[in-house]
């Protein structure tokens, strides 16, 4: 069963200020007992979050050694199926915790706490929080051993420090961790936005320029850009931003930068320097890159400039980057993109702003237009269906309506190249279902299961994602079925394993009795799979069955009489 198990947690207190001790080396060691090389970075771009810390990569193989990386105590563990799978939390009395995710097997005390917990809950989901009295670590200690679990897609270790009070995820690589590394940012496109005094990109007004290394510095197919002033908004002005990535000598992955500087006619307007990060702001990453391109072409946008509502910590400047401009200025533009190691590359070229040229390009004023803004509470009401969402929802001014698709209730809202910050509320009645069926009914968005609940004959859900709406019905069961064994002899096996999935709604619970007593079993989505691992004190013939539901509580049931 998924149940989670809040205790309540202890918050040590900083023993000194996060800006004093970020200039500090903490004396902490490695978190594995091999080189460590990287297999992602602090402050990666990635889908509607910053990546939070450090992969180090475990040689293709699970079950190394993970060891605190100082003195401290463990303050948290937790086990799910999804995001960190097997973590661990400690910690320090610098006032950081530390973070390791997506073990395989937890070590000594952790593991035995989290195994009295499984089995008291019946779950293997946990979640529990502890005091500073409970589980003591030292230096070095192992603690766990690395794996693959939870959204892991290779095995390795997802490292991070944290500030314990704020829970601010920081950068290690600033805090004594150090790196080889002498590549340089790497940049391949460049794009020009139409901006509004916000910083709100005009709609369908960029141009896209490929740049090329020429001798020690990157410029675009010409080294001069013409922009019609119709094509500025009114007030606004254009901005920039740069597809980069950064390489690292150990490594063939693309990795993040660490800071970039923008300077036009050798003025610093705008500047990023990615060292710290809250969780809470985490997803304000759909307003830092070119979300579209990000979404559609993989390609990783760093903007040179922000909308006024957008409240990351990265950003160094006073002004959101936008640059006013009149007929026959011209822009000497120089971009610096840096790692930690101040690895610099810089791209230059000039724009010089023209007349109006014939393209249709009118002027843009978005305080004329009946637009959702991000300071918007929208409410929508389409026959049977209403969509509700809070101030803050939006990063950009959308003309946004639902557009209904046949009878059955499916509709569209905006399209899934537009990101949200905050889930939308979707209401939708039906009148023409009994009330006793609802519950097999569920609301999907781009194909993707929205969790439904029926409520006085209508189906209410939350979607962070807009797009196509659809509405679904789920009757059919699980499916369960063995995968390492083929026989009712299982004598000499370690482990026993089924495939479970489900193909409509998806698998929300699952369950192992023997002789009609509940015993763990591990669940990996990546290859829908729950393991079993047996006891050496299970022993004779045994009574096994697997109860299987999915998220409209359709169940199925798979038995057997095994020898152990």
């Amino acid at each position: 069963m998924k149940k989670i198990l809040t205790v309540s947690i202890l918050i040590l207190a900083f023993s000194k200020s996060y800006f004093s001790q970020r200039q500090m080396n903490l004396n902490y060691r490695s978190p594995l007992e091999i080189p460590l090389v990287f297999a992602a970075n602090f402050g990666e771009l990635r889908t509607n979050h910053f990546h939070m810390g450090i992969d180090y990569k475990t040689r293709h193989v699970e079950g190394l050694k993970i060891v605190a990386v100082q003195d401290g105590y463990v303050s948290r563990i937790k086990v799910s199926s999804y995001g960190y799978g097997k973590a661990i939390y400690i910690n320090h009395p610098e006032g950081i915790t530390s973070v390791y995710a997506h073990c395989s097997k937890f070590i000594g005390q952790i593991d035995s706490l989290i195994s009295i917990k499984q089995e008291e809950l019946k779950s293997y989901e946990v979640d529990i929080y502890l005091d500073s009295t409970e589980i003591k670590v030292t230096k070095g200690q192992n603690i766990a051993l690395s794996g693959n679990t939870g959204g892991s897609t290779a095995p390795h270790l997802h490292f991070e420090l944290r500030d314990t009070k704020t829970e601010t995820a920081l950068n290690p690589l600033i805090f004594g961790y150090d790196i080889i590394d002498s590549k340089q940012p790497i940049l391949s496109h460049l794009k020009i936005y139409s901006l509004s005094k916000e910083g709100y990109i005009a709609s369908a007004k960029s141009f896209k320029f490929n740049l090329r290394l020429n001798g020690n510095k990157y410029v675009p197919e010409t080294a001069s850009i013409r922009i019609p002033i119709n094509y500025i908004s009114n007030e606004g002005g254009i901005g920039f931003s740069f597809d980069v990535y950064d390489p690292y000598d150990l490594s063939s992955n693309k990795l993040g930068i660490h800071s970039s500087e923008l300077s036009i006619n050798n003025k610093i307007i705008f500047n990023t320097q990615i060292d710290s990060i809250s969780f809470e702001n985490t997803r304000y990453i759909n307003s830092h890159t070119d979300y579209y391109e990000f979404s559609t072409n993989r390609r990783n946008y760093h903007k040179s400039f922000k909308t006024i509502n957008n409240p990351l910590s990265i950003y160094k400047s006073s002004s959101n980057g936008a640059s006013q401009l009149k007929v026959g200025d011209t822009l000497n533009i120089r971009y610096k993109s840096l790692d930690t190691k101040k690895n610099t590359s810089t791209c230059e070229f000039k724009v010089i702003v023209t007349e109006s040229d014939n393209k249709d390009y009118a002027l843009i004023n978005f305080d004329n237009m009946s637009l959702v803004t991000s300071k918007s509470v929208y409410y929508n009401m389409d026959s049977s269906i209403i969509i509700h969402s809070e101030n803050g929802t939006f990063y950009e001014p959308l003309n946004l309506s639902i557009k209904a698709k046949g009878d059955n209730q499916s509709f569209s809202f905006g399209n899934k190249t537009i990101p949200i910050q905050k889930p939308i509320d979707i209401k939708i009645s039906i009148s023409n279902i009994d009330s006793s069926e609802l519950k097999s009914y569920y609301l999907s968005v781009n194909d993707r299961y929205l969790e439904t609940i029926s409520k006085n004959n209508s189906l209410l859900c939350k979607s962070k994602y807009l797009g196509d709406f659809k509405l679904k019905i789920d009757t059919i069961a699980p499916s369960i079925k063995p995968k390492n064994f083929n026989s009712n002899n299982v004598q000499g096996y370690n482990q026993l394993s089924w495939k479970v999935y489900d193909l409509s709604s998806g698998l929300s619970d699952y369950d192992l009795f023997i002789d009609g007593k509940w015993y763990l079993l591990e669940y990996e989505y990546k290859n829908n799979t729950v393991t079993f691992t047996i006891p050496k004190s299970l022993k004779g013939t045994r009574d096994l069955k697997i109860i299987a539901k999915d998220n409209c509580l359709n169940t199925e049931t798979w038995s057997g009489n095994l020898l152990f």
